[in-house]
């Protein structure tokens, strides 16, 4: 009699075994899943420089030019040149203690006061500084405009002839220090109030300088001394003020 029996095949172990042989040396020669590589670090946030605020501009206007002399102060020393040898002085030792300075002429050409009052608004000038000079007095003179009582000056325009009216109470309190800040150099000075043009005209802040010898010699407003003495005077004066000025105060 036969006995029923369920025997292997005598192969099939072997085939297993060496499937899963396979299979192993399969998984081992797999290559690799590549490994992304590190991110770089970000950079760290740079804030924006903060810039300071632009230097105050000063307008200085030499008074006259041209075939307007201004004051004869001797025969050979017109007011119109030394108006303008000034001038350029200021405008060097404004330059040279960081402000900018702007000259209305720089050549002996001839502008209305009118002229002259259109390019200063047209500059939005921080300080407008028109620079005269005579024989009579000593030092220094500062003055700022002589206004009408009233003035129409409302809404987006104003009267051609008070447009300091706005500025005036600046221009008064900016010649009060700079008074104030000359007098302890001890060099004569003074303060006035006059209809003198172009102030009346100028937006900005506006005052007027009158340069006169100090020894009551007027050949000594043509000398480079006393032109650079009264100029690195002034130019301290205003320097000082650089915090006013950049403020609009």
């Amino acid at each position: 009699m036969l006995l029923t029996r369920c025997a292997w095949p005598v192969g099939l172990p072997v085939a297993i075994i060496l499937i899963m042989w396979l299979r192993v040396v399969a998984g081992a020669q797999a290559p690799a899943t590549p490994t992304q590589p590190a991110s770089p670090p970000s950079p760290p946030a740079v804030q924006s420089p903060v810039l300071p605020p632009p230097a105050p501009v000063i307008m200085i206007d030499p008074a006259h030019g041209g075939t307007e002399s201004g004051a004869v102060l001797a025969p050979d020393n017109l007011e119109k040149d030394v108006t303008l040898a000034f001038a350029r002085r200021l405008q060097q030792d404004l330059i040279a203690r960081g402000l900018q300075a702007r000259l209305m002429r720089d050549s002996d050409t001839m502008l209305s006061t009118d002229q002259r009052a259109s390019i200063a608004n047209a500059t939005r000038s921080s300080l407008y500084v028109c620079v005269h000079a005579t024989s009579q007095g000593t030092g220094l003179r500062i003055y700022t405009a002589m206004l009408p009582g009233s003035s129409d000056n409302r809404g987006a325009f104003v009267s051609w002839q008070t447009a300091q009216a706005s500025s005036l109470p600046r221009s008064r309190s900016l010649q009060e220090q700079l008074t104030t800040a000359i007098q302890k150099t001890r060099f004569p000075i003074r303060s006035l109030a006059a209809p003198i043009r172009p102030l009346n005209n100028v937006l900005a802040p506006a005052i007027a300088v009158e340069i006169a010898p100090a020894s009551g010699k007027v050949s000594q407003l043509a000398t480079a001394d006393y032109q650079q003495m009264i100029s690195a005077v002034l130019a301290n004066a205003i320097a000082g003020l650089r915090g006013r000025l950049e403020s609009g105060q």
